[in-house]
């Protein structure tokens, strides 16, 4: 039932001891933490399709407190177990073999069965024969793939199991109690296998803006919130404590198809010759993101920077000169509720005045004219490079990228093909990396965690192991 269990009382005391001088207090059970973020979730059920790219990531990082994957990603690097304990295939990876943690209950009291897993698996994918032996899951693949367990640790692979059309049970942390409208309510799983959470309940507000947000905190009506670099000096000075993903959101400039063909690969070159992406990442966002000249961080693809990173010369205004009249006239679309990929479009287009252009950014509400590239933020995947780079191809639009590489990438490709493919698209310019941005979340004082980060360096929400001190308690 506890979050924190020992099988040696002397040991117990000992660990109590230690958690007093590192949290200045015991953890206490109880209480509801307040949540707040920009995006909008419409369900919970691991099936239903997101309606746009911040409902897709806000909204795994919501279920995977109500539903649990089989396996999932260790921030230091690999897999590591959840329901499945552990998992072995055959020599060609077409055949898997998934043993079952044992003793995991449902939110609905009855015990979580390999039928019930298997069941899940068919509704997510049709691509693979998916049966039982006992407590193991067995997966077949109607081809060699080596990467399943990867497969497995995405959120769109939770287990979700299904008693109704309408009625879903999970088995993580946290059940689901109501949505409506902007209202997310989760009440604390006391049959967990981890051991119960420490708050009673979640309350999650979408649909906030960031000021809306701060305000909140600042009002003490919130306890998570969500923030960009520029308010992270004033929310430390103010003495809450800022949460810090690695970088996992990238901005990068999109050319458009009428621009990422190859008689304007010369132009594209210069553009990306032409930003000055240290400054962007020290100055304008204050240190808090890295200067981008791969499309895959080397933590995440496992190669360096050097094996795929375009060799780019800083712009002159006569390379820029000799370009056709046509080309030096740049239009940069880009989202008008992304503050930040505002200022970063502002910023490039200094830079590329600077070079000799004609730039300017564009934020509509509604129509307007055709833009020759798009500044845009794209969440990257903790999965395996193949993945992470095949997800980013889906979300940045397929139909550009095909005029830069003949074959586009897909999930389960050799690690020498995904480095083929991002060497390419570099060298041809048509995605131009710019700065990769951790996802930064405020905490409030009044919060503590028993074990980890509020927040893991991957970005999933650790609010099991929160708790909320005494006499600032919150109620639903």
């Amino acid at each position: 039932m506890k979050r924190f269990r020992f099988a040696c009382p002397a040991l117990a005391s000992a660990c109590l001891a230690a958690a007093v001088v590192v949290h200045a207090a015991r953890p206490q059970y109880g209480g509801t933490l307040r949540v707040e973020t920009q995006a909008t979730v419409r369900s919970l059920d691991p099936a239903a399709a997101p309606a746009d790219r911040s409902e897709a990531t806000i909204g795994a990082r919501v279920r995977s407190l109500v539903f649990e994957t089989l396996v999932s990603v260790d921030p230091a690097g690999g897999l590591r177990p959840a329901l499945a304990a552990a998992w072995e295939s055959d020599d060609r990876g077409m055949r898997w073999r998934l043993t079952l943690r044992p003793n995991v209950v449902l939110h609905d009291g009855t015990p979580l069965e390999a039928w019930q897993v298997a069941a899940a698996l068919r509704t997510t994918t049709s691509g693979w024969s998916v049966s039982t032996d006992a407590d193991v899951v067995v997966i077949e693949a109607s081809r060699p793939q080596a990467d399943v367990p990867w497969m497995l640790a995405d959120p769109r692979y939770a287990i979700a199991v299904r008693r109704s059309a309408s009625e879903v049970v999970g088995s993580g942390p946290f059940r689901q109690e109501r949505v409506e409208g902007s209202r997310i309510v989760l009440r604390a799983h006391d049959r967990h296998w981890a051991g119960r959470p420490f708050v009673d309940a979640i309350q999650i507000e979408t649909g906030r803006t960031l000021r809306a947000q701060l305000a909140d905190l600042e009002g003490g009506r919130a306890e998570v919130i969500e923030i960009e670099g520029a308010d992270a000096r004033r929310i430390t000075e103010g003495g809450h404590r800022v949460a810090s993903t690695r970088s996992l959101d990238l901005f990068l400039l999109v050319f458009e198809p009428h621009r990422a063909d190859t008689p304007a690969e010369v132009m594209r070159r210069l553009v990306a010759g032409a930003i000055d992406r240290d400054a962007i990442a020290n100055v304008l966002l204050q240190g808090r993101a890295e200067a981008a000249r791969e499309i895959l961080p080397p933590w995440l693809s496992g190669y360096p920077s050097a094996m795929v990173a375009a060799s780019l010369q800083r712009t002159s205004r006569t390379n820029v000169s000799a370009l056709p009249a046509e080309q030096r006239s740049i239009a940069i679309r880009v989202d008008p509720a992304d503050t930040t990929a505002k200022s970063i479009a502002e910023r490039v287009a200094v830079d590329m005045r600077e070079a000799g252009f004609t730039a300017s950014v564009q934020a509509p509400s509604g129509l307007a004219p055709r833009p020759d590239l798009r500044l845009v933020r794209v969440p990257l995947a903790a999965t395996s490079a193949d993945r992470a780079l095949a997800r980013l191809v889906a979300d940045v639009g397929a139909r550009t990228l095909g005029l830069a590489s003949a074959d586009l990438l897909n999930a389960g490709a050799p690690l020498d093909a995904v480095v083929r493919f991002e060497r390419t698209l570099l060298q041809r310019a048509v995605l131009v990396p710019i700065v990769r941005v951790p996802q930064l979340y405020c905490v409030a004082e009044s919060v503590d965690v028993w074990d980890g980060e509020p927040v893991s360096a991957l970005g999933v929400w650790n609010f099991a192991n929160l708790w909320i001190r005494p006499g600032s308690a919150a109620k639903p």
